[in-house]
C-alpha cells in the first residue's frame, strides 16, 4: 500500500503519536525540535525553538545539571542519562541520549515521561 506522504512528514506524525515527550537540542545547546506530546507535558513554545534551552528551566539546577550531560557527551559518553524530575508539580522520567554522526556529537533527545502515565504489567 502506498501513502502520498513525504518521508519527513511521516516522521513528525510518529513523533506526534509516540505518548512519549521528544525534544531534540543541538550540540550547543539550542533547542531545535519538539513533538506535540512535549508541549502538553512540558514548557515547550514556538519561540523557544533556535533559543539555548537552559533559558527555558525554572530552576537553575536544572540548567547546571543539562549543560553537565551535555558536555559529558561533548567529551564522548555515548551511553544515555536516566533521571526523575518534577518540574511541573508531578513526576517526570527522563532519558537524555546523545546524537552523534560520523563520531562527532551534533545533539541530544531528551525524551519524558508522567510518572504516572507508565503502566507495567
Amino acid at each position: 500500500m502506498a501513502y502520498d506522504i513525504e518521508f519527513s512528514d511521516l516522521i513528525n506524525l510518529a513523533m506526534d503519536h509516540m505518548g512519549v515527550a521528544i525534544t531534540i537540542i543541538a550540540a550547543d545547546g539550542k533547542m531545535l525540535y519538539y513533538n506535540n506530546y512535549a508541549e502538553m507535558i512540558l514548557d515547550r513554545k514556538p519561540e523557544y525553538i533556535g533559543n539555548e534551552v537552559y533559558s527555558h528551566h525554572q530552576k537553575a539546577a536544572s540548567s547546571r545539571k543539562l549543560s553537565s550531560m551535555m558536555k559529558s557527551f561533548q567529551e564522548g559518553r555515548t551511553d544515555p542519562f536516566y533521571y526523575e524530575a518534577n518540574p511541573y508539580g508531578k513526576p517526570i522520567l527522563v532519558t537524555l541520549s546523545p546524537i552523534s554522526s560520523n563520531g562527532e556529537f551534533i545533539g541530544c533527545t531528551q525524551s519524558a515521561q508522567l510518572k504516572e502515565e507508565i503502566m507495567f504489567e
